[in-house]
């Protein structure tokens, strides 16, 4: 549902012959909240049920043997494909020095790729709020937070939203566990959201074979904001960044740091924001990956099919001029376009039920 309720209600009482004594747009914005709601906790008990079936606990934690994915390994391209993909990178650059990089070169027939991402929108107050307009206490604007993830295995695909990123991971365990397939590899995309990450890492840290990778436009966002926060003008700024991108692109982050360090102090206007960007890449090491010979290999390098996701699930609709969401509205309506994404509507309208599988 793309339109609002209001324009949807009138579009609907002009079709039925029924412009003065039609439905009441409150009424289709409740029984899309009832709906929503009921295919909620339909999903809620199948994810609880799918992981009590695996061992796991409701919240996700794994209770079983740990030893049982153990000998989970990454498949990895081999290494004659990344020597043919060396063509493609410049000579500045040499293999062994880029393969010194932590992140992997995965075979994509073997990985399930998740991009995940949290999508804030205006959330509603309880009650209206009168403020006097000389006042000066300044009004903190309340959000309802929604995380968004899209699984593609096998040029096959699916979307999952829930309230938060620990609901959505749950739920994203078991949609893994119910289409068998535990034993390939599970590549993340992220934003680098600190909070997002770790959770990851939290309710995954029973199966090895996963890994998370920063997506490369976020990565160029925080250098640019940070270096431009911390050195004297933008042509200081670009000439930095002119020389630290190449790095970063060819996954060097060691090198990157030290470039960093080695910046004049006289063109430093804020030390403390050029001492959090070489934080930043400390903490993010192992999810930088070389991005130059991913691209070369065919290999995903971006979460922008998360983004393009949270835009269809939820912010095409909920983000405009004026709009504001109850946490159960919200939720509620983005659940019902991800299963009209999913092309589960018909199976959940006809039958109240899901499919739960990947879809070409």
């Amino acid at each position: 549902m793309v339109t609002s309720y209001r324009a949807t209600t009138e579009l609907i009482n002009r079709v039925r012959y029924q412009p003065n004594a039609g439905t009441p747009y409150r009424t289709l914005q409740a029984n899309t909240e009832s709906e929503g709601a009921q295919l909620i906790d339909y999903l809620g008990n199948k994810t609880t049920n799918i992981l009590k079936r695996h061992g796991f606990a409701p919240d996700g934690t794994y209770n079983g043997d740990p030893d049982v994915f153990g000998s989970c390994e990454a498949a990895v391209l081999p290494e004659q494909a990344v020597e043919e993909a060396m063509a493609h990178i410049s000579d500045d650059y040499s293999l062994p020095e880029l393969l010194c990089n932590p992140v992997c070169f995965e075979d994509s027939a073997k990985s399930v790729n998740i991009a995940i991402d949290d999508v804030g929108v205006k959330r509603q107050r309880a009650q209206r709020r009168k403020v006097s307009a000389d006042s000066d206490q300044p009004t903190k604007r309340k959000y309802a937070h929604n995380t968004v993830a899209r699984i593609d295995h096998d040029q096959k695909h699916y979307s999952l939203v829930g309230g938060g990123i620990k609901v959505t991971l749950q739920y994203l365990i078991a949609f893994l566990l119910s289409n068998k397939l535990l034993g390939y590899r599970f590549q993340f995309f992220t934003d680098g959201h600190t909070v997002l990450n770790d959770t990851i890492r939290r309710c995954l840290d029973w199966y090895p074979n996963c890994g998370i990778i920063l997506d490369w436009f976020h990565l160029v966002k925080k250098c640019k904001e940070l270096l431009s926060q911390s050195l004297r003008g933008r042509f200081v700024r670009n000439e930095i960044m002119a020389d630290l991108m190449p790095l970063l692109w060819h996954g060097l982050t060691n090198q990157a740091i030290e470039s960093l360090r080695q910046i004049e102090p006289e063109k430093i206007r804020n030390k403390e924001k050029l001492d959090k960007l070489i934080a930043y890449f400390e903490r993010n090491f192992e999810m930088i990956p070389c991005y130059a010979l991913r691209k070369a290999l065919g290999l995903c390098n971006s979460s922008a099919i998360g983004e393009k996701m949270n835009d269809l699930i939820v912010s095409t609709r909920q983000k405009h001029n004026g709009m504001s969401w109850s946490k159960k509205g919200s939720l509620a309506l983005a659940s019902l376009t991800a299963a009209k994404l999913n092309g589960e509507d018909r199976t959940w309208f006809r039958q109240n039920k899901l499919r739960f599988k990947l879809a070409a």
